[in-house]
């Protein structure tokens, strides 16, 4: 596959996969979270969260973030470049317009009262950015004494050429 179709399959993933897995790290503790989470055009990643959660306050503390989308529905060993990893920057949603943006992407064509998601509210938006991606080449049985690596990186140019 060259760069496009590697960006085209990334993309592909994107809009099929609704949940993503949200790695964080606070106080050197990982912490891994399933949620709804959608890009918008740029690829920034958007989902929603009540304070409290581990993952939310670990942003707070670290904006590292790694994010991972594949179809676990497929049969094991089939995943081969359908698993999508990000490297990203995340953080909480503090303006009012962005926030709007995120509500549209994740409850379309919801009403929502946006002040929920500021101030005493219980819950926000989180943005994470994307800083670098890549898709894996191979399976857990197709790894041989010379395999260097299993996952191959793309361009983050070719999956919003693409998405």
């Amino acid at each position: 596959m060259d760069a496009q179709d590697l960006g085209a399959r990334c993309a592909e993933i994107l809009n099929i996969c609704l949940y993503a897995n949200i790695a964080t790290c606070g106080d050197d503790q990982p912490w891994n979270t399933p949620a709804t989470a959608i890009p918008d055009s740029h690829l920034d990643i958007y989902w929603s969260s009540w304070i409290e959660a581990v993952h939310s306050k670990n942003i707070l503390a670290n904006p590292r973030a790694f994010i991972t989308y594949y179809d676990s529905t497929r049969p094991r060993g089939t995943n081969n470049l359908r698993c999508l990893y990000l490297r990203c920057e995340a953080a909480v949603v503090q303006d009012h317009d962005e926030a709007r943006a995120a509500h549209e992407l994740l409850y379309p064509g919801e009403k929502i009262q946006l002040d929920n998601f500021f101030d005493s509210g219980l819950r926000r938006f989180y943005r994470a950015r994307p800083l670098q991606a890549w898709l894996n080449c191979l399976s857990e049985q197709q790894v041989q004494p010379d395999t260097i690596d299993m996952r191959r990186e793309v361009s983050l140019q070719d999956i919003r050429a693409a998405y």
